[in-house]
């Protein structure tokens, strides 16, 4: 099993003379406060879930679904000292819940035995049983489904008003409406799709005013528009997005992109997707790797969504929205992913009266976009999200880099469905050229991108050797010949097809196949050398 390696960034978990205030700060809303509590117990319960799940990936999708409903949850919390049990038992319940396949119900609090309902009764305003809690979350989510359908139905008139209430309140199944009504089947399934549509935008847009009307209590800002942010490289590269946001920062170092895509591990990923089409080299799992650069950097931020995640609830959209302005309110414009198309790009403005956001895409384009579409609108339905807050510590020392270079050379990264990552990747690539299933226009960008990336690759570790020096950094520079390599073999491919066109193959494809089985050794012979290098450091 793949354990993460957290020795060179561990925080406190818990101060026992101010965790009382954090809590009563996060009660009252105080986004800060979240971002202090969510630094501070992020590492303990990835431990807490990983022991249950055995899974460091999974673990990942259980705490962030822990902190969302921690921050929902926490006005139940009466004795703030009971908080390290109380949310153990939180992530304990979510990490039973995704090893059975129980995204949306409650694991029996007998389940997590002794200590679980101690924590419960120390902690919880209501009940001592797992029973009693199980039946108030149950009764709560009733309610506000109730709630929802009837705030629908005050939307609709007529027919359409009786075939929702009959629906949702007596269960009827489609068949019997239509014969209560006296209506065809598809008349039916039109009613009660518009009607979920309706009930939809109603839950979304509920949720958006409840949270504005709690911004408005706490007098936060109203609206704050930042300068419009710079592209300085292809904007497949999280590390390069993450570095342009950091300028907005008064103090600190500014590491330049060659030092962002070396210690983010962008330098040397490899995404690929069945066929290498265009989005492999962008997908893989952005909050993981958003966590991971930011705790390498020695910066403090907040990520939400993974590629994985085909919707999002109106929680979690509020949850996104509060991650924007909470980014923008310190400075930084958010980093966001499928906006509108496969890209990243800037949100760097917001308007709660106009209730709209400011984005700026890769291509230059601004556009203002509703709050309540935020994640439903999309050309791709997986909306990611980063932002920044502060720079907390010095960045990481280059051997954590490259752990995490030869992590996902190895494949030890959350896995995604039709994707190849690392050394894998060159094996999926290149079966797609020898099956005649290569996608000609994905291989064009790819090319493109990896090219610049490899050459970064190559400088990154120069750098490394440089500061090294000994054996060490002789090994080191051995790598980056390697790297170099790579990136020749990668610029000689890239007029084998014109850039975004394909182009026509001709007799390509021989060339093309040695070219990544050249790209492919090369790489395999730097990592080797890498992994040598960690064995001995």
């Amino acid at each position: 099993m793949y354990v993460l390696d957290w020795k060179y960034r561990r925080l406190p978990m818990e101060k026992n003379d101010d965790i009382t205030g954090l809590i009563a700060q996060v009660k009252q809303g105080e986004l800060a406060a979240y971002e202090q509590l969510v630094t501070r117990y992020r590492t303990a319960a990835l431990t807490w879930a990983q022991a249950i799940v055995s899974d460091v990936y999974l673990a990942e999708d259980v705490v962030q679904e822990a902190f969302l409903r921690l921050r929902e949850r926490i006005v139940s919390l009466n004795d703030a000292a009971k908080f390290t049990a109380w949310f153990r038992l939180m992530v304990r319940r979510l990490a039973m819940n995704a090893i059975r396949g129980k995204a949306g119900s409650e694991v029996p609090i007998d389940l997590l035995g002794s200590e679980g309902a101690a924590s419960v009764e120390a902690g919880m305003a209501f009940g001592e049983s797992g029973s009693e809690l199980d039946e108030m979350s149950a009764w709560e989510e009733q309610a506000d489904s109730d709630e929802l359908v009837e705030s629908a139905l005050k939307k609709l008139s007529g027919q359409a008003r009786e075939v929702l209430s009959a629906s949702a309140f007596e269960e009827m199944a489609p068949e019997e409406l239509a014969a209560r009504f006296g209506m065809n089947k598809s008349n039916i399934y039109n009613i009660l799709s518009r009607a979920r549509v309706k009930t939809s935008d109603e839950r979304f847009g509920g949720e958006i005013v409840r949270y504005l009307k709690e911004r408005r209590s706490r007098r936060e800002t109203v609206a704050k528009t930042l300068a419009e942010p710079s592209y300085s490289s292809p904007y497949a590269f999280l590390s390069v997005m993450i570095g342009e946001a950091l300028r907005y920062l008064e103090s600190g170092p500014n590491p330049d992109i060659t030092e962002l895509m070396g210690i983010s591990g962008d330098a040397f990923r490899l995404n690929t997707a069945v066929g290498c089409n265009w989005r492999g080299i962008s997908t893989f799992d952005w909050s993981y790797t958003g966590y991971q650069t930011m705790e390498r950097l020695g910066i403090e931020g907040t990520c939400f969504g993974r590629p994985q995640r085909r919707s999002i609830t109106p929680e979690q959209q509020v949850h996104i929205l509060a991650v924007i302005q909470g980014a923008i309110d310190h400075g930084v414009p958010a980093i966001i992913r499928n906006m509108n198309i496969n890209e990243f790009g800037y949100v760097y403005g917001y308007d709660d009266e106009a209730r709209e956001i400011k984005y700026y895409g890769a291509n230059r384009s601004k556009q203002s976009i509703r709050y309540d579409k935020l994640g439903r609108s999309g050309e791709e339905p997986p909306l990611f999200v980063l932002g920044i807050r502060r720079r907390r510590l010095q960045p990481m020392p280059g051997h954590a880099s490259l752990q995490a270079i030869v992590k996902h050379a190895r494949g030890k990264e959350p896995p995604l469905e039709g994707f190849a990552f690392g050394l894998k990747g060159y094996e999926q690539w290149i079966e797609a050229v020898e099956r005649g299933g290569l996608d000609l226009h994905g291989h064009a960008y790819q090319v493109a991108i990896l090219a610049e990336a490899r050459q970064r690759a190559a400088s990154y570790l120069r750098e490394q050797a440089e500061r090294s020096g000994g054996a060490r950094g002789q090994e080191l520079a051995a790598a980056a010949d390697y790297y170099g390599e790579v990136a020749e073999a990668f610029r000689r491919l890239y007029p084998s097809f014109p850039f975004g066109y394909g182009g026509s193959h001709g007799n390509q494809m021989g060339r093309i196949l040695i070219g990544l089985k050249e790209a492919f050794a090369a790489e395999s012979e730097g990592i080797a050398l890498i992994e040598n290098i960690l064995e001995q450091w």
